[in-house]
């Protein structure tokens, strides 16, 4: 066993507080607005997880999507609460299944439909090229592929993007789309006043 030191507090002024990036605009490097699965892992579910529990479990932890994994920790799909909806339910409901039966597998996206963006390419780009890409994208996530490890590296979520540039929108109902058309498109009609006036 290991003996641990303890030192006084009496002297000491300063707090350590994480490095951040002010200033963050369309410009900045599209790396400022991702979240690293080596730094934050990433929020997993299994797929035979009951559906009706993920949602009051999503909503307890304040997020609003979900890596799928099988048994064996391995990637199959992604569930957000928009896959969860009320409307989601009912139709199932209405197509014979009991709420209580259906599992995140029954209602998640597979990975077989979703795309990812390259994380090479977004080490390379910045947020307002990361925004034109994604501009008709209606979903709130996006996955990143690590093409070197065949492995998802992380995401960016359109919230985070919203935040990051101060926009005012409702993270509630945002997505990249909505979040592209209020960045760039407000920032361009922003540039126009100010050349007018």
């Amino acid at each position: 066993m290991k003996t641990l030191t303890y030192v006084s507090t009496k002297d000491v002024n300063n707090l350590v507080w994480p490095v951040k990036t002010d200033n963050i605009n369309l410009y900045s490097p599209a790396l400022t607005v991702f979240t690293d699965f080596k730094t934050a892992g990433p929020r997993v579910i299994e797929s035979s997880t009951r559906a009706d529990e993920l949602v009051q479990l999503m909503k307890k932890e304040h997020v609003r999507m979900k890596i799928v994994v099988d048994a064996d920790n391995h990637f199959i799909g992604v569930i957000s609460l928009e896959d969860l909806s009320e409307d989601i339910f009912i139709k199932q409901v209405a197509n014979g299944f009991e709420r209580s039966e259906l599992m995140v597998a029954d209602l998640m996206r597979a990975k077989e439909v979703l795309l990812a963006l390259s994380y090479t390419s977004l080490k390379h780009s910045d947020i307002e090229s990361l925004l034109f890409s994604q501009r008709n994208n209606p979903l709130q996530h996006l996955l990143v592929i690590d093409e070197e490890t065949k492995a998802i590296r992380g995401l960016i979520s359109s919230n985070d993007v919203a935040r990051q540039l101060r926009l005012d929108v409702d993270v509630a109902f945002s997505s990249f789309e909505y979040t592209y058309q209020s960045a760039i498109l407000g920032h361009k009609s922003q540039d126009k006043k100010r050349r007018v006036a």
